[in-house]
């Protein structure tokens, strides 16, 4: 399989550009042909890159906009060879700077997986927007924002952030010019201090998104009371990249330079050493990183896999990665420009945790964080969350199964006089029975070549009655459709070919030449379909199990698609474009009045709110039968 990445460049050691590394690599290392699309750190022409275990590595140079918007297509096209569905974009990026209607829109007829961080409450609009009208697949990089991704109506995966345990561990001297030399002693920090530490970005003074403020204010009370504790600051000083003049605020907050180490800014510029950074981390006694929002936090683990105890806020990815350590209280404050919340940490809370940091039996806390942290190993990682995935977005096998041979065509009644046009188009046809179910409708079906089939109750739903009539079927195959459809010619003989790859064939409810509605027309979606009918009884269709077709956990809305997605999860769905089943319903043909005067579409409109909620409950359970993602 040929994957390209578009993110960082492998060679930067941002969070991005080193997550960048170990997966192109390790993708590399499981045979497939990568590719990185470099959002910055690469510019001029293709390059190439030695990947750590061996592999030489195509790299594409960073567009003219931020983030590479400009050149995300070109480069896939270029690397699939002009086939869109010749590989898989992973975009591993702040998903909203994609939310771009052209960019969307073209990146749907790409496959896409979007490893997205999640950082604020709820998953901002600009996020959800590229998502749904990419159909990107959504990779949360934390446990919080799958559950964000998951309240939003989306299925998604979960696989975390990683780090190479094998070079952060405790480190507590590091060689320099064949000398080792000890770790404080390296960044100049006071053997006997009580050293806190900060790594963090210092980009964006608009908003302190790591908690620089929260930090320096709880320290300098902090201090006071404990005159042998140092801030140890592993980030950019003077605020040079639109950030915060860090010199200045501690001034203000009454921190003494004395009391402050930074990191040497020159070495800072070009990029520490990964072991070096260990070192680091080993020199601190408590990492602290009250970030107001997070779609991970690699600094979090990278510590206490160096032993190291963390103190982080307790909101968005930050308290799940919290092993050895503490969690700080906050209230929500508005983000305009993501129409979402993030946190503001309580500085008062900040400090009784630096408190209770520095009471603590923290030695005897060190193999608890280095335990917790070897679950966000680089290869265990990959081993456990990503050779599933990347299995998922192979093509399933084909298998030959028996052909159709029989249809019992399904018809919930609840407009009769939809009828005439319905049994008019589907004539007669060797194989095909019709079995019309409703709510006492007996006399409207009379005289029309049908199974007639009365619940012989009042107001059932659709869902109910396709599962009596189901009772009723002997067809190995049924078809479940609306009254208010119509068909045309060749519709059996085109489910019939296509019926040995498929126990959900979905048809198209469009005439040539129109678009009825797009999702179906494209075949991302069904409102009618075939239904094997011993996948009815050995499976079942919908997730309440075998011998179960339609789920009886909604009023309306989302039976179909229960059915659909859980059929493609499975590998066992395909559309027929040539198999045409036209829906009829006034939304598509433009007669307003004619809909808002239909009874069971308004009953409908009434439950959409409660069925949407019954969606999103048990979307999440789909992923239990996911053999496919294709």
């Amino acid at each position: 399989m040929r994957y390209l990445i578009h993110s960082n460049g492998p060679t930067i050691g941002t969070g991005y550009g080193v997550q960048t590394r170990h997966l192109a690599d390790l993708l590399a290392d499981a045979g497939h042909d990568v590719a990185i699309s470099c959002t910055y750190g690469h510019q001029g022409p293709i390059g190439s890159w030695r990947s750590p275990s061996g592999h030489d590595i195509r790299l594409y140079p960073a567009g003219y906009e931020t983030n590479s918007p400009d050149v995300i297509v070109a480069h896939a096209e270029h690397w699939f060879d002009g086939d869109p569905e010749n590989g898989w974009i992973i975009l591993l990026l702040d998903t909203w700077c994609f939310a771009r209607p052209l960019l969307m829109d073209t990146l749907r007829g790409f496959q896409v997986v979007s490893w997205c961080p999640i950082d604020h409450f709820p998953i901002p609009r600009d996020v959800l927007t590229f998502l749904q009208r990419s159909e990107a697949i959504p990779v949360a990089m934390s446990k919080y924002g799958a559950g964000e991704i998951t309240k939003a109506g989306l299925d998604p995966v979960y696989i975390p952030l990683s780090v190479d345990t094998s070079v952060y561990k405790p480190t507590f001297e590091y060689e320099v010019n064949g000398e080792m030399v000890n770790a404080r002693k390296l960044f100049d920090l006071p053997a006997a201090a009580f050293v806190v530490g900060m790594v963090g970005m210092n980009k964006g003074w608009a908003r302190d998104r790591k908690g620089f403020n929260e930090t320096f204010r709880a320290f300098s009370l902090f201090h006071h009371d404990h005159p042998n504790a140092v801030l140890f600051l592993h980030t950019e000083k003077y605020g040079l990249a639109e950030g915060i003049d860090l010199l200045e605020l501690a001034a203000h907050c009454g921190i003494p330079p004395h009391a402050m180490v930074f990191t040497d800014q020159y070495a800072y510029r070009i990029g520490l050493p990964a072991e070096m950074m260990a070192a680091a981390y080993t020199a601190m006694d408590v990492l602290v990183a009250p970030s107001h929002g997070e779609g991970f936090c690699v600094p979090l683990i990278e510590a206490q896999a160096c032993g190291t105890t963390v103190i982080a806020s307790d909101f968005s990815a930050q308290p799940e990665l919290v092993g050895a350590g503490w969690t700080v209280s906050g209230q929500l404050e508005w983000d305009p420009a993501q129409h979402a919340s993030y946190i503001c940490p309580y500085t008062v809370d900040v400090l009784a945790k630096l408190e209770q940091a520095y009471n603590a039996d923290l030695d005897s806390m060190q193999a608890d964080a280095i335990s917790f942290a070897a679950d966000f190993d680089t290869v265990s990682v990959f081993s456990e969350f990503w050779l599933p995935f990347l299995a998922s977005l192979e093509p399933v096998a084909p298998v030959n199964k028996p052909v159709m041979v029989s249809v019992d065509v399904i018809v919930p009644l609840m407009r009769p006089d939809n009828l005439d046009r319905l049994m008019t188009s589907i004539g007669r046809v060797d194989n095909v029975n019709v079995l019309m179910v409703h709510d006492g409708l007996t006399d409207a079906v009379s005289g029309y070549p049908v199974q007639s089939i009365d619940t012989r109750q009042t107001l059932t739903t659709y869902s109910e009655k396709v599962n009596m009539a189901i009772g009723h079927s002997t067809a190995d195959w049924v078809l479940v459709v609306g009254d208010d459809v119509g068909f045309t010619d060749g519709w059996f003989d085109h489910a019939v070919a296509a019926s040995p790859r498929f126990d959900v064939i979905g048809t198209n409810d469009s005439e040539p030449g129109r678009v009825r509605n797009p999702n179906v027309a494209k075949g991302r979606h069904a409102d009618h379909f075939f239904i094997r009918r011993s996948y009815i009884d050995d499976e079942g269709s919908s997730l309440d199990g075998p011998g179960v077709a339609m789920p009886t956990a909604y009023k309306h809305w989302f039976t179909d698609r229960e059915v659909v997605e859980l059929a493609r999860a499975r590998g066992v769905f395909g559309f027929v474009e040539e198999c045409r089943i036209i829906h009829h319903h006034p939304a598509y043909d433009g007669d307003e009045e004619s809909r808002r005067a239909d009874p069971t579409y308004m009953k409908a409109i009434e439950a959409s709110d409660a069925d949407e909620t019954t969606w999103k409950s048990r979307a999440p359970l789909i992923e239990g039968h996911r053999v496919t993602r294709r």
